[in-house]
């Protein structure tokens, strides 16, 4: 974050009395390495007190009467510092909710929304699926569980265009992909080889298809929490 050069005119005193912390002296020094102005500032105020040092007419009274006053202001210029210290925590902590509300934070979509059809050999989506399409595996790798999400920059960088259809999968690649021999070389867009379903979750079940993989460790307890969940779902294409 850029910190002006009036907050650092109020920490520059404290900063040559050596008062500050180690974190407001890393963000004085770090401007003070681009801004001349600030670098004249801070040369000023060394001859200041170099000057006031030096002079020997102040009787020990005045200068028991000006201490009192020079911790008063540095008391104050430390509760701007905090306060300016806080404002930036709070400015960074405000940009990283607006981030996870804007690119993180999903929304899911149901299967009336998300308009999912089979036609001619082919599989539709009633919605733009680019950037919304994402799935869990089983552990057996035998059936996907396919959901639609969105956030606000999926919403403004790619529009749902709602009742414009779009290709999801062609069947014949499906059936492909359940025929070949598990020992076929696939890439990380292929579907996984024996594939034997594909299903379309609602949002009140993500949770549930997100957790299909703490189970991997219990064959039989993970086929079971595959069941459970697919009696839930929306049964999209079978092998068989």
């Amino acid at each position: 974050m850029k910190i002006s050069c009036d907050v650092i005119e109020d920490l520059l005193p404290l900063y040559i009395d050596d008062m500050v912390s180690e974190d407001s002296r890393q963000l004085v020094e770090e401007h003070l390495k681009e801004c001349t102005t600030c670098q004249k500032m801070m040369e000023e105020m060394k001859k200041e007190n170099s000057l006031g040092h030096g002079k020997e007419g102040l009787a020990d009274v005045e200068r028991k009467a000006i201490e009192p006053l020079k911790k008063i202001r540095r008391k104050i210029r430390r509760k701007r510092i905090a306060a300016v210290l806080m404002a930036a925590v709070l400015v960074a902590a405000t940009g990283g909710i607006g981030h996870y509300w804007y690119y993180d934070k999903k929304s899911y979509i149901s299967w009336e929304d998300a308009g999912i059809t089979v036609r001619d050999g082919k599989i539709y989506a009633g919605i733009n699926p680019t950037g919304r399409l994402s799935a869990v595996v089983s552990v057996d790798q035998k059936n996907m569980f396919y959901m639609m999400s969105e956030t606000a920059w999926t919403r403004k960088e790619y529009p749902a265009d709602i009742d414009t259809e779009r290709e999801l999968w062609d069947v014949k690649d499906l059936q492909e992909a359940h025929d070949r021999g598990v020992n076929a070389v696939t890439d990380e867009t292929s579907m996984p080889s024996g594939i034997e379903n594909i299903y379309y979750v609602d949002p009140e079940n993500i949770k549930e298809a997100f957790r299909l993989w703490d189970y991997q460790d219990d064959p039989q307890e993970a086929q079971q929490k595959e069941e459970e969940l697919a009696a839930k779902c929306h049964l999209i294409w079978s092998a068989y």
